[in-house]
């Protein structure tokens, strides 16, 4: 992969592409550049016009200067595209899948649930447009580094021929291999990560490109998404019976070795080894990390508390309303949800209001 990082843009609306791609270049720095994508600057033949939407797309990424991308943004309708009208983010979709070019969609209005379900029905990263174009940007940005830093780290990982399954590479890319079979976990009922495993030999250029694709979507829509190995900040507070105000603004300082800084790393949404906090906890003689956070800090840090019934001790997290939540008062196991995902659940009162979107 190059070492530039170039992210293409498909948005027909001349205001947020204009946005975007100010937002987008801002944080992507000097080792990035961002291509708006149009086909009015790339001469087509009148066959390759005849050609499906998809096909014509594909034809132009393997062209300057659209060709070598890290990651394709694209806008979930692109009906106003010049040349292309009617043009869909599934057009665009079905032709980064076929080239292996990472592929994240945003929507302005997103149906209900859109960013939660789609995420592990599209085969692709959904972005919230909801907190503008700059955030939008700044996640978008966060995506195409953590896949360049995937693809270049692969080739070396890929020479060692203990590596030889997915969840050992991708614990070898994460310096964690003692995590293997934690990681191997999340293919357990995880189908839609497990169905896009590259059939191609990985030690070739083609089949490293898919798997660099693959394990990136694997890694932030799988492991980083739903926690159990690794948690985010809710979710962190919540295992370790602790407030989450209390954890952001005083007690996250004691679990700084946890810190996951691999692929995707964000500095404003961290994400915590659950394993190396509760090593932590282990080596204080601590019951739990609310009793190491009372011992180290203050008396008065607080402890968890469920959604649903404050009175109890939360423990886990809610995927759709984003809480700590007891096991008590929500449902876990469903046939979507990563085996290795062991914190993840559903309040009840989520789970009865979105009985009919969820495939239990």
């Amino acid at each position: 992969m190059p070492d530039k990082i170039k992210v293409v843009l498909f948005e027909d609306t001349a205001q947020t592409q204009s946005e975007l791609r100010v937002a987008l270049t801002k944080y992507l720095q000097s080792d990035g550049e961002v291509v708006l994508f149009d086909p009015a600057h790339f001469k087509e033949s009148e066959p390759d016009k005849q050609r499906t939407y998809e096909a014509r797309v594909e034809s132009i990424l393997t062209k300057a200067p659209y060709q070598d991308a890290t990651l394709v943004v694209a806008d979930q309708d692109l009906s106003k595209s010049p040349q292309f009208t009617g043009l869909s983010a599934n057009a665009v979709l079905g032709a980064t899948m076929r080239l292996a070019i990472p592929t994240c969609s945003y929507a302005r209005q997103p149906e209900v649930a859109y960013e939660w379900r789609g995420r592990w029905e599209e085969g692709h990263i959904v972005l919230s447009f909801s907190d503008g174009e700059d955030e939008l940007a700044r996640r978008a940005s966060l995506a195409a580094h953590g896949f360049a830093e995937i693809a270049n780290k692969l080739p070396e990982v890929l020479k060692d021929a203990r590596n030889n399954s997915a969840s050992k590479i991708l614990a070898a890319l994460l310096g964690k291999l003692e995590y293997s079979e934690k990681i191997a976990l999340y293919s357990v009922g995880d189908q839609n990560r497990v169905a896009e495993i590259p059939s191609q030999p990985k030690d070739t250029t083609p089949g490293e490109r898919r798997m660099a694709r693959f394990l990136g979507y694997w890694l932030w829509d799988s492991l980083l998404r739903y926690p159990g190995l690794l948690v985010n900040h809710i979710a962190a507070a919540s295992h370790l019976n602790i407030e989450t105000a209390d954890f952001i603004s005083d007690v996250q300082v004691l679990f700084s070795d946890a810190l996951y800084d691999g692929p995707f790393a964000d500095s404003k949404r961290p994400h915590w080894w659950r394993g190396i906090m509760d090593d932590i906890v282990s080596r204080e003689n601590c019951s739990d990390g609310l009793e190491l956070a009372q011992k180290k800090m203050s008396s008065a840090i607080r402890r968890s508390q469920c959604c649903v019934e404050p009175s109890k001790p939360a423990g886990y997290y809610c995927i759709i309303s984003e809480k700590p939540v007891s096991l008590e008062n929500s449902k876990g196991g469903l046939s979507w949800f990563p085996r290795g995902a062991d914190l993840t659940r559903i309040s009840n009162p989520r789970f009865e209001e979105y009985g009919p979107w969820l495939s239990a």
